[in-house]
């Protein structure tokens, strides 16, 4: 009787994907980095987000992973959804002409037509900078339309904070107030709320302030991201002249140098843009 014989066969060799073992993870990135093939794997961020990302090769032959966040990935992926305009602000839209700079008269008369809210819209003014950063005190005349509330910082404000209750538009405070202030930084901060001197609401005369700020004095700042400030001018129900007045006080205390273009619109208004130089 003939002996058997035996195939032995060498997997580590062998071109059949059914042969070859699946290996380890550090296997598989030496397999990936001697072919030069990237290869997506799954990893964890630092705070537990799931990454994913491709194995590149660095300039000088190392590994990186190269990936995001999931929830990054699906927002870059994630598209803005354009809500289609109303016939009435169509139509609206189209007694403005886009080409023409209109005189401030000129502008209120025509942003009374194209108004379609059916309340008494806010008026405002759009600047675009010359500059980048740009910050202020603004006084209107006839002031914003609405009237803010305005609290010094005393021992019952602070009883309210802690409770998490914010009833005041502006805060004012003495010096001596702030280090009892700078506990409840992380609720005041975000709402732009917390005293501060370039605001002007620090200080040892806070009624003043107070006076001041209720009569309409308002601080303005440009965007963060945008050489760009939004100012609130007054109430569609003002007067023509007190709009035009609030207007080029607004313009004269930003100072035309710093201004490139300015338009004027109301609440859900199409804009009008204004002549200033």
């Amino acid at each position: 009787m003939g002996k058997k014989k035996i195939a032995v066969l060498d997997l580590s060799q062998s071109d059949s994907p059914k042969l070859k073992a699946s290996g380890t993870r550090s296997q598989k990135l030496t397999k990936a980095k001697e072919k030069k093939a990237p290869v997506a794997i799954p990893v964890k961020g630092e705070k537990g987000d799931s990454l994913t990302g491709d194995l590149a090769e660095s300039q000088d032959g190392t590994a990186k992973l190269e990936g995001v966040t999931l929830a990054e990935k699906d927002k870059k992926t994630k598209k803005r959804i354009k809500h289609d305009r109303s016939n009435r602000y169509k139509k609206a839209k189209k007694l403005v002409d886009k080409a023409n700079l209109y005189q401030t008269d000129e502008a209120i008369a025509l942003l009374r037509k194209v108004s379609t809210a059916k309340f008494d819209a806010t008026v405002e003014l759009h600047c675009n900078l010359t500059e980048d950063k740009l910050s202020g005190e603004l006084n209107l005349p006839h002031g914003t339309g609405k009237t803010q509330k305005v609290e010094i910082a005393t021992d019952k404000t602070l009883g309210k904070l802690k409770d998490g209750i914010i009833d005041f538009d502006v805060l004012v405070a003495e010096p001596k107030m702030m280090p009892a202030l700078a506990k409840f930084a992380k609720l005041l901060g975000p709402k732009g709320l917390m005293p501060n001197p370039k605001s002007g609401t620090i200080s040892i005369n806070p009624e003043e302030i107070k006076k001041k700020l209720a009569g309409g004095a308002t601080r303005y700042k440009s965007e963060a991201k945008a050489p760009i400030i939004h100012l609130t001018i007054g109430k569609l129900s003002f007067k023509d002249e007190q709009l035009e007045e609030n207007i080029k006080s607004a313009i004269t205390t930003i100072k035309l140098k710093n201004l490139s273009s300015v338009f004027l619109c109301s609440s859900m208004s199409p804009s009008i843009k204004l002549k200033i130089k």
